[in-house]
């Protein structure tokens, strides 16, 4: 069964994670994801090492010097089979990091010395051993990743000490370069508009994973973060995105059905999402209308459409006044349709 996230950290003064950070990060603190996600991340001769009984989730929270507070993401840990253990520490970036590896240098650093305050480091022939670490970045930021990726590139002589970090482009990796029947392949898969282009491929995918009683808190963090990372960034399009939303909240247990989510979810996201998703929706609609009336027209009438639309909430009225802003041909033709 997949392990619950831990509570959500209290952040520092002044520090306030956007919903998708904390939808993010609640998705990765279930097993199935953290395992997933190493089979896209680690070479296959480490894999072979990994004890998966032994798979655990590490605080996120460490001190430096003068009490310095330090928040990750997300740690996992495994044993691995022939002595020592991995440590994996993910992170989730939307926007470029020059320092990147500095920091998951610094995190790496203070968990191992957290590690060996609680006298948990692993123990060799010759007393403690140090972990292997292979951090790792999940990346959705709007432009290329082409920041450093190791200690190394950011020293006037090349030479740096922690291993190189792992990126995951997740809106630019290729969907096909990835292992199938994998959870963070149907998260990449939602991400680059699967849910838009293929719904029933990806709900059968999605079904075969993450189907079955065992996986529904999992389920409902998938759709949670569906709704706060993806949706958002549509505007007036996710109103084509809300029926696929729809569809996963009402799946149900078994494969046949394709269905995923519990009742639980759905009253959540009924009571949460939908309504405040469909406002948020709408008036991006109108705000997009306007523009096109401005760009048309000339703002003397993008003005009185303002005025006109402000209370309408029904998309194929919205969609009506899109087609008129195509076919009228003059201000006056425009604002006696919208007008009636």
């Amino acid at each position: 069964m997949d392990s619950q996230p831990n509570k959500r950290p209290r952040w520092p003064k002044g520090v306030k994670p956007q919903p998708h950070d904390l939808a993010f990060k609640s998705l990765y603190g279930f097993r199935l994801m953290a395992e997933d996600l190493f089979e896209i991340v680690l070479r296959q001769e480490l894999l072979d090492r990994i004890n998966w009984a032994t798979l655990e989730r590490l605080p996120t929270e460490w001190f430096g010097p003068d009490l310095d507070r330090r928040l990750g993401d997300c740690v996992w840990r495994v044993q691995l089979r022939g002595g020592g253990s991995l440590i994996v520490p993910i992170e989730f970036q939307r926007g470029l990091d020059r320092l990147m590896p500095l920091r998951l240098s610094t995190y790496s650093s203070l968990l191992v010395e957290d590690l060996d305050k609680r006298g948990e480091l692993d123990r060799g022939p010759k007393g403690r051993i140090l972990p292997l670490v292979r951090p790792v970045v999940l990346y959705n930021g709007l432009r290329p990743w082409r920041s450093p990726f190791c200690l190394s590139a950011l020293t006037p002589d090349g030479m740096g000490g922690w291993p190189e970090m792992t990126l995951l482009d997740m809106g630019r990796v290729s969907v096909e370069d990835l292992p199938k029947g994998n959870a963070v392949t149907a998260q990449v898969e939602a991400l680059q508009g699967g849910l838009a282009r293929d719904a029933d491929g990806l709900l059968e995918r999605m079904a075969t994973r993450l189907g079955g009683s065992e996986h529904r808190a999992l389920r409902s963090a998938f759709v949670e973060w569906v709704w706060h990372s993806v949706a958002p960034d549509l505007g007036a399009e996710a109103a084509l995105l809300e029926p696929e939303l729809m569809r996963i909240v009402e799946l149900g247990e078994v494969r046949e059905m394709k269905t995923l989510m519990m009742k639980s979810m759905v009253d959540h996201w009924v009571a949460e999402g939908r309504t405040e998703g469909e406002a948020r929706v709408r008036a991006d609609q109108r705000a997009q209308l306007r523009r096109q009336a401005d760009r048309k027209f000339g703002q003397r009438a993008a003005d009185r459409l303002d005025g006109l639309i402000r209370g309408v909430t029904d998309p194929e009225r919205l969609v009506e006044v899109g087609d008129w802003i195509i076919d009228c041909r003059t201000e006056a033709e425009f604002l006696a349709r919208a007008e009636r």
